[in-house]
């Protein structure tokens, strides 16, 4: 194995340094969103001491934006429970996503017309028509998240 990869928990600092350093090695082959959406997610119940992470999804510049802390200009801010955004995140089903979203197992403030949109860019399109790069980095981002019921 002459690539060993280091796995951290979803949302884990070391987690988000290590999608940081994904997302950098990536910029100059970004794809300018097609979709402006600038939207603020609190995660709740953390496993961490720090039990809630506040960061925000942003499309409205010539980049995607993914990254720690509020933006303030969000058309909606969503909170979900750790649990929840593992789902929608990691698991990325879009089935499930629907459930989510309109089973209220979140909490919405603001145009909430923007969260199926936002929805469409965290699911891969069922016909597997997403473009090679945005799979690539799915991909590495998975390679990096450690499961829970990954053994230690």
């Amino acid at each position: 194995n002459l690539h060993a990869v280091s796995t951290h928990v979803f949302l884990s600092p070391g987690w988000i340094v290590a999608v940081r350093e994904i997302r950098d090695e990536y910029a100059d082959r970004a794809e300018v969103p097609t979709v402006e959406i600038a939207a603020n997610v609190t995660v709740t119940d953390a496993p961490f001491d720090e039990p809630e992470v506040r960061g925000h999804v942003d499309t409205t510049g010539s980049t995607v934006s993914i990254d720690l802390g509020h933006v303030d200009h969000a058309h909606f801010t969503v909170e979900m429970p750790y649990e929840i955004a593992h789902q929608v995140f990691i698991d990325r089903d879009p089935a499930q996503i629907m459930q989510i979203i309109l089973g209220g197992r979140v909490k919405l403030m603001g145009d909430s017309s923007r969260v199926l949109a936002l929805a469409g860019t965290a699911t891969p399109p069922p016909d597997g028509s997403e473009t090679g790069l945005a799979r690539e980095i799915l991909r590495r981002i998975d390679a990096i998240t450690h499961s829970p019921d990954d053994a230690s």
